[in-house]
This record gives C-alpha cells, structure tokens and sequence, in this order.
C-alpha cells in the first residue's frame, strides 16, 4: 500500500518522523522508520513523502521518498541505487503529476495523476482447457490444463497443472469446471487445493433435462513463497463423466492481491 503524506516533524537520531496523510485533516502516523538512504537534510518539515505501508498496516509504514511542496518540474525529485537500475521518481517530465517506480530497470509501478495504481509485474495467471477431460465417478481428479491465457511471473506449470507462488501473500483464485451430459439430481464439486490438501469447495446438483452441470469456487488464500494451487474436481453421477474443454466454459484464474 503507498500514500503520500506530508512531513510534520522528524527525528535525524532515530531516524523516525510523523507524517500526515495527503488531503486528510485527521489522520496522522507517528514513530515512522525513515528510509536511511534519504539525507537528513531532504526531510525538510512540510515536504511531500511517499510512505509504503506493507500490508495495510501502520506499524510497518516507512517513507521511502521526499520532496518539496510546490517543486518545479522537469525532472522532479528522484531516489535510486548505486547503479541506477531501482528508483523512485514523482516527476520523469514537467509537471507530470505521476510516480513511477523502477526494480531492475523495469517499470513495476505507477501511480497515475487520477489515482490508479499499476503494478506492472504483480502475480498472475489464467488458462483454460481445449480438450474434454474424462473424470471417473466418485473420483477426485486434478484438472488438466492444457492452455494459458496469461502467466505474468511464470508461476503456472502446464505440466503439473499447478502455480506455485514466488512471493508470499493474499492471491485471489478462482476456477469453473462445466461437466458434460450429468445425471439429475446429482453432484459435482469443484474444488481448491493448497499444497495437496482441499481449503475450499464449491458444489452443485444437475437439474432436470440439462446437458451440462457448472460448478464454481472463488476465494482468498494466504500463500507462502513455494506454497503450491491446484484446482480438483469430483461428481456423483454413477459413471464416467467429460468436462466441456472449452475457453469459456472450464478455466482458472490466480491474481496476487496483498
């Protein structure tokens, strides 16, 4: 979570300040950790600071960027590393109005002048099937996927029909399975799977005269770094059964959120 806030007093022995939220009358943080890497002299009473609240909570806030109310554009003020590559910059041209940051030269954030954020390399990845899968009555059965819609940092496995979570955090996942021809009255579940084990589920019974059966789950998650999605599926209708291989009708879809 980023914000900008204003510098009301700050402390060059702990390096700690008290910051005020951008156009809020009320909300204030005191005891803030101040990034080491911006000079004492920068952290001028009144100026502007971004402050990245990790996970939403104040306690982790910490300023990692200043710099004057009412600066002049072209060029604006800028943080970065040794080598450049990583930065934080609130004004790339005249009065621009926008911050963008870099991680090894490439662009992983940017806030827009009318408050959008994008996040250029956050966590996701979508796919589908293009061919029926035969699932066996009464038979828990890992979903095949055999096409990608998007895999932003190479998560998903084709092969092992799994994502696997390089950074830890809240991912939003979700899948639907639409199963061809089900007996009526009876079951078919859709279900999530961390590391092996079934978290979440969601069921459904086939109606009266209906050639498919769609059943869907969509949840929250908390990952770690390696923990590991996989979608299963399991039906009740006394026979083998073929899900519908089709990009509108059985896909996934996996997105980092926190």
């Amino acid at each position: 979570m980023i914000e900008v806030a204003i510098l009301k007093n700050f402390d060059s022995g702990t390096y700690k300040a008290g910051v005020q939220l951008a156009g809020s009358l009320t909300t204030y943080f005191d005891d803030v950790s101040v990034a080491k890497n911006i000079p004492s002299s920068a952290l001028v009473i009144g100026n502007y600071v971004i402050l990245a609240i990790p996970g939403g909570n104040p306690r982790d806030a910490c300023v990692i960027a200043t710099w004057p109310q009412g600066s002049p554009g072209g060029g604006g003020s800028k943080i970065q590393d040794a080598d450049g590559d990583t930065s934080w910059d609130v004004e790339q041209s005249a009065d621009e109005d926008k911050i963008h940051g870099k991680v090894k030269g490439v662009e992983a954030f940017l806030l827009s002048d009318n408050g959008i954020l994008t996040l250029a390399k956050q966590s996701g990845a979508a796919g589908y099937q293009t061919i029926d899968q035969s699932i066996p009555d009464l038979t828990e059965t890992k979903v095949n996927w055999d096409a990608e819609e998007y895999d932003i940092q190479g998560e998903f496995d084709l092969t092992n029909d799994r994502f696997t979570a390089k950074e830890a955090g809240v991912y939003f996942c979700m899948c639907q399975v639409q199963l061809k021809y089900p007996t009526a009255g009876k079951w078919g579940l859709t279900s999530i799977y961390k590391n092996g084990v079934r978290i979440k589920f969601g069921a459904l019974f086939a109606p009266t005269g209906s050639d498919s059966l769609v059943s869907s789950i969509a949840t929250f998650v908390q990952l770690s770094a390696n923990d590991y999605i996989e979608f299963y599926y399991k039906h009740y209708m006394g026979s083998t059964k073929d899900t519908n291989g089709d990009q509108a009708r059985t896909y996934f879809g996996i997105a980092k959120v926190a």
